[in-house]
């Protein structure tokens, strides 16, 4: 800490210790007396830092005695002036957040005079270090699923990203009240996200590359946050329940994928995470939702010391938010996440004004914060691709554009809301939902000129056409899609999606031509069941819904629509069954829950 920082400090508190010692000023000199380990030093250690410096643990070194504490004085110092240390880097003047890993001026002045008076122990006996419980913090899961094979760390080279698909076995779906994560190795693991995975893609992906999982910073479209939660581990992080009535459900047959960041330690090392998992009868009453602000049009000249970006979306209705994370990659600098009300009052929801690719992770608001509708959330981020910036990874710097790998860049903000209403979060997902397909429109369209023609290209360029509106948009592009690759299932699906309302006719051929190259693609067999029952063709509906929910039990339509046609046929046991099914999947949609009202009635 500089003289400046703590005389600064010093003149601050004087009023207060002379008000504390009154007109006799400090008779027994204890107010100036420096700072001992067994009098302050220990608790500061024991409360900030001993959940990670202890054995076992991911820190290099322990700071559970005195001993340890005083061969280190000096490091302490330094890491804690310049608050590298404890790792946590949201400025917590602008927010508060729940698990806060940040030192006091006070706590840092006290370490800070504690070395410079050579560190001493102080009288009786210091404080018993924590009691940190063995094994799982929150108590013996109800499953606990680990990664098949360990993983092989090389003993060198950079930093490694890596994706594990671990099956969760589960023959029925259950509600998850909670999560806890053990890397396996904490040492060599840096981070962790937890994604899950219902279409078995990332099983397709982990197959296809050498060894457990599949590199890359993404993990693929497929695998996702669970339930609109964040599931991350970073060291010190302390495992908890999820709030009351937020539980989320994991389906039957799902995969968890585990995303790692992982470092060398000189040494090979072996990572084998594994996950427990708390569940609950209890369905969720409330579900968060995500909004994502993101730029991508990246592109940082070599020695530009601050490159900014940014992006803004405006809320259609009120929200509280719950959380927030922000990323971005080793040229990072600042990152700024706020709200502008409409009376034009400014609420932060993240600031770091020195950002660390090395500690990033997720933050929970200590208080939910509430923002009307018509609120702006802004991110603004800027970089710093210069031969100053230490976490540079290129020598000399480079031309740096958006990008999945580390070497690249990205600008993200993630923002975990919660709606008053099912009814208010269906119109911010349909509003949200334009909002992000433009971008990803015009994403689309950039590497369709940077990439070339491909029938897939043009399939999500229909697909983003039909959300924005544009029906003749779409026909051009599976009209390509289907000249490049006439045998692809997915743009046939999504020309008779376009077809259903105006042409019956037409749309079932094309869900049957779909279907004839892709036996299970559910949607399209959900397709022709709809066609069947607007036809009033019971039997046939029927039967196509069925084979749907046997291609993918995890869709809500399907299961719901076959609990429509059983409703229809005079079944009400299996109309019961299948509506409880889709309404379990789809808790906020209110058709499943009045038809299971009907069935049951």
């Amino acid at each position: 800490m500089s003289d400046l920082r703590r005389n600064a400090i010093a003149a601050a508190a004087l009023p207060l210790l002379l008000a504390a010692c009154g007109d006799g000023g400090d008779p027994d000199g204890s107010l100036f007396e420096p700072p001992t380990y067994t009098g302050q030093i220990a608790a500061i250690l024991h409360e900030n830092c001993a959940a990670c410096h202890r054995p076992g643990e991911s820190a290099p070194f322990d700071l559970l005695t005195y001993e340890d504490a005083a061969k280190r004085a000096r490091q302490i110092v330094e890491v804690t002036g310049t608050r590298y240390m404890p790792p946590f880097l949201p400025d917590t003047n602008y927010r508060r957040y729940v698990g806060e890993r940040r030192l006091s001026d006070e706590q840092i002045e006290l370490l800070h005079r504690w070395h410079e008076a050579g560190a001493p122990r102080g009288d009786g006996e210091p404080p018993a270090p924590p009691a940190f419980a063995e094994g799982w913090q929150l108590g013996e899961p109800d499953l606990v699923v680990e990664l098949p094979e360990a993983y092989e760390l090389p003993a060198d080279g950079a930093d490694i990203y890596r994706n594990f698909v671990i099956p969760t076995g589960l023959a029925e779906p259950r509600f998850v009240r909670g999560m806890e994560f053990r890397p396996g190795h904490p040492k060599a693991v840096h981070h962790a996200f937890v994604l899950m995975d219902v279409e078995r893609a990332s099983r397709e992906r982990d197959a296809a590359d050498p060894g457990p999982g599949y590199g890359g910073m993404s993990a693929g479209d497929a695998a996702q946050s669970p339930g609109g939660h964040f599931v991350s581990w970073q060291p010190g992080k302390v495992p908890s329940f999820v709030p009351d009535g937020m539980s989320w459900r994991l389906p039957a047959g799902a995969d968890l994928v585990v995303q790692l960041h992982m470092q060398t330690l000189g040494k090979p090392a072996r990572v084998r995470p594994s996950v427990g998992l708390f569940f609950t009868d209890q369905p969720p009453e409330r579900i968060p939702y995500k909004i994502v602000l993101t730029t991508d049009n990246i592109d940082i000249p070599p020695g530009e010391r601050d490159y900014r970006v940014g992006t803004k979306y405006t809320l259609p209705v009120a929200v509280d938010v719950l959380a927030v994370i922000p990323h971005a990659h080793y040229l990072g600098k600042q990152l700024h996440g706020y709200a502008v009300l409409p009376d034009g009052r400014k609420e932060w929801l993240v600031r770091i004004d020195r950002w660390d690719f090395n500690w990033q992770g997720d933050y929970r608001l200590a208080s939910p914060l509430h923002l009307p509708a018509g609120s702006v959330l802004y991110q603004e981020f800027s970089f710093d691709n210069s031969a100053a910036n230490p976490l540079n990874p290129h020598d000399p710097p480079q031309r740096v554009t958006w990008g999945q790998n580390t070497t690249d860049e990205m600008a993200e903000l993630w923002v975990q809301v919660l709606t008053a209403s099912p009814a208010e979060t269906e119109a911010l997902n349909n509003h949200y939902a334009v909002y992000q397909m433009r971008k990803r429109q015009r994403q689309l369209l950039g590497r369709l000129q940077s990439d070339g023609d491909t029938a897939e290209l043009r399939t999500e360029l229909a697909k983003a056409a039909l959300v924005l509106g544009d029906a003749a948009g779409a026909e051009a592009h599976l009209a390509a899609a289907i000249a490049l690759d006439p045998d692809a299932a997915e743009p046939h699906y999504i020309a008779g999606r376009l077809q259903a309302d105006t042409d019956p006719a037409a749309a079932r051929g094309r869900f049957l031509a779909a279907v004839a190259r892709e036996p299970e693609h559910f949607a399209a067999l959900n397709g022709l069941g709809m066609l069947a029952l607007r036809a009033g063709d019971l039997g046939g509906a029927q039967r196509r819904f069925e084979q749907a929910v046997a291609a993918n039990p995890e869709s809500s339509s399907a299961q719901g629509n076959l609990g429509l046609v059983y409703l229809r046929l005079g079944n009400k046991r299996l109309a019961a069954e299948a509506l409880a099914k889709a309404a379990a999947i789809d808790p906020e949609n209110p058709k499943w829950q009045e038809l299971l009202a009907a069935a049951r009635g």
